[in-house]
């Protein structure tokens, strides 16, 4: 009897704990309230954060390597849908699958923001059924004695 309490002593001691880590390694989010100037000031201001350009907007990448990634973009002024951000959040799933889901924040045009956010979506989906059909492949070429 004694050692189930401790068993649940140590259980309820290290949930918490285990929540939390979880939390804090979760990826950011998008909170269009804070404004184009805003996301991008608190975009580059994330640790670890790496900023740069796609050839078109300007990213600022964040990861937890083999967990998350994540990537900011930035329309710059002379694009259809300036302003606007993007956020594409790509996930790694149990079985191995990331995928790929996209949010956005516009402060223009808003139909020229709706055609942005169907062409993210679309690719979005487009991501993860590459890295689904990745991931069959390798389980494909797998041996079946679980050796190479």
């Amino acid at each position: 009897m004694q050692a189930s309490r401790l068993a649940l002593l140590l259980l309820v001691a290290l949930v918490p704990g285990a929540a939390l880590a979880q939390s804090a390694a979760a990826p950011p989010d998008l909170d269009c309230s804070e404004g184009f100037d805003g996301l991008r000031s608190m975009a580059a201001s994330l640790p670890d954060a790496r900023a740069g350009d796609d050839g078109s907007s300007d990213i600022v990448v964040l990861e937890a390597p083999d967990t998350w990634k994540v990537e900011y973009s930035f329309t710059r002024p002379g694009q259809a849908a300036h302003p606007s951000v993007t956020l594409r959040t790509f996930l790694k799933q149990v079985t191995g699958v990331w995928t790929a889901q996209s949010k956005g924040c516009g402060y223009g045009d808003q139909r020229q923001f709706a055609a942005l956010m169907a062409d993210m979506k679309e690719r979005d989906s487009d991501l993860t059924n590459a890295s689904r059909a990745e991931v069959e492949r390798k389980k494909q070429d797998a041996s079946p004695l679980g050796t190479p």
